[in-house]
């Protein structure tokens, strides 16, 4: 994937990134700075007894390695993000999957306050190596135009 100017990007269009394999250690570095200390994450009996079969990532850390694996079609073209909206996490994440997400422009209008500028949302579905859909999100971006000349 190459970064996209805002002029670049179309509703409708879709990319495809590469893939991530979650860790144990990425689980247990995210859970630690973030605080999250839910048993799901961090006890592996209490996550057996639930019927998980051993512990799982947080769903705001598979959501984090989308935007990683996303983050070159925007790197250096993106301003500011504005929001992030409609998360909604469908499957567990176990330590060993490896996720991949594909994304789709659902909106893209020029800024009203910026000329150079315009505001792009994209759809993140993000899946597991089975296909799996693990996690689904949007969010939104205020986006270079592309330089004239």
């Amino acid at each position: 994937m190459t970064a996209k100017y805002f002029d670049e990007l179309k509703e409708g269009d879709q990319f495809h990134s590469t893939r991530r394999t979650m860790t144990e250690a990425a689980i247990v570095l995210f859970t630690s700075l973030a605080g999250l200390f839910n048993p799901l994450f961090v006890d592996e009996v209490f996550a057996k007894e639930k019927g998980f079969g051993t512990r799982i990532a947080p769903g705001p850390l598979t959501m984090t390695f989308a935007l990683g694996l996303t983050e070159e079609l925007v790197d250096g073209t993106a301003m500011a993000a504005l929001g992030i909206n409609n998360a909604k996490f469908l499957s567990p994440v176990y330590p060993g999957d490896t996720i991949s997400a594909r994304t789709t422009v659902v909106e893209s209008r020029p800024s009203t306050s910026r000329p150079d500028m315009g505001v792009v949302t994209l759809r993140h579905e993000v899946s597991n190596q089975d296909g799996q859909g693990v996690c689904t999100f949007e969010r939104t971006l205020l986006m270079y135009k592309k330089p004239t000349g």
